[in-house]
């Protein structure tokens, strides 16, 4: 059971993350079909296909849009998202895991000055 757990990774406290060129299509592609999706008839229907599609298309899962969205306005660290991402009810507990996913999947890139300045 255990042996199926990738390993976690090892971010240090002062570690910032911002978005790839491809997270910052990702993002932008994440913004333009959430509100296409206000204008189609469907209401919540069609803004959890949108997402759903979104998130199928990048290998990752349809909240993890709302990181790259915080991530668009500039580098943030993990606790940083996780206080940015509470009115939406989201925690440190499901912020780490997004941060691993959206990592793993090219989106965002950890920012080697923020490693190094914490050492």
């Amino acid at each position: 059971m255990f042996e199926d757990r990738p390993p976690r990774r090892r971010w240090s406290r002062s570690q910032r993350f911002s978005l790839s060129e491809t997270g910052r299509a990702a993002e932008a592609a994440y913004r333009s079909q959430i509100v296409a999706s206000r204008s189609e008839e469907g209401g919540r229907t069609s803004y959890d296909a949108a997402r759903t599609a979104w998130a199928t298309a990048h290998g990752i899962q349809p909240d993890d849009g709302l990181y790259l969205g915080e991530l668009a306005t500039g580098p943030k660290t993990l606790q940083q998202l996780a206080e940015a991402l509470e009115t939406c009810g989201k925690s440190r507990d499901d912020a780490r895991p997004a941060v691993e996913r959206i990592f793993d999947a090219n989106l965002i890139v950890a920012d080697p000055e923020s490693a190094a300045s914490s050492r």
